[in-house]
């Protein structure tokens, strides 16, 4: 009986450990850029980024009728980890959410999600490379972020690049 107890608590406290680790990354992300916003005077909702870098699997805009008809609420985005003990977020993948399966639109990595603020503040040597992916990476993973990404890849399929919508 104490052999079994063991590995049932052994399983416990694997499962505790991996279901965590997504909590504490995303706390280690936020403390990292409190810190770092604070000492050099920028606010992390008010650095710019460009939409440019998403790569998309479906030609802008689409003629499938299944992308093409549907809804702002049908754009789903699931945050793409590298390892389930110590996650590493590698990017951001962009779905259509039918009745029956997931359509893959566009993907984001975290490595071409730059940010030209911070840029120069990585090129005038006041942050490393680490600190710049923690940074990034945190406002990645932002919900406002998120949102807007999700209305930029919305708006991209419905009308295509460099073009207005017709209302």
């Amino acid at each position: 009986m104490t052999g079994f107890s063991v590995i049932v608590v052994v399983l416990i406290f694997a499962s505790i450990i991996i279901l965590s680790s997504r909590f504490f990354y995303s706390m280690e992300l936020q403390a990292v850029t409190r810190r770092l916003t604070k000492s050099h005077g920028f606010q992390i909702l008010k650095l710019d980024y460009s939409f440019e870098q998403i790569v998309y699997f479906v030609s802008l805009p689409t003629n499938i009728p299944m992308i093409k008809n549907a809804k702002q609420e049908d754009v789903v985005i699931k945050l793409d980890y590298r390892d389930p003990l110590f996650p590493r977020l590698l990017g951001i993948k962009i779905y259509i959410k039918t009745d029956t399966k997931h359509i893959i639109l566009a993907y984001l990595p975290i490595k071409d999600f730059r940010l030209p603020a911070l840029d120069q503040i990585l090129e005038q040597g006041k942050i490393d490379e680490q600190e710049y992916l923690k940074i990034s990476t945190y406002k990645l993973m932002h919900q406002t972020t998120l949102e807007q990404i999700s209305d930029e890849v919305y708006k991209q399929i419905q009308v295509g690049r460099n073009r207005k919508r017709s209302m």
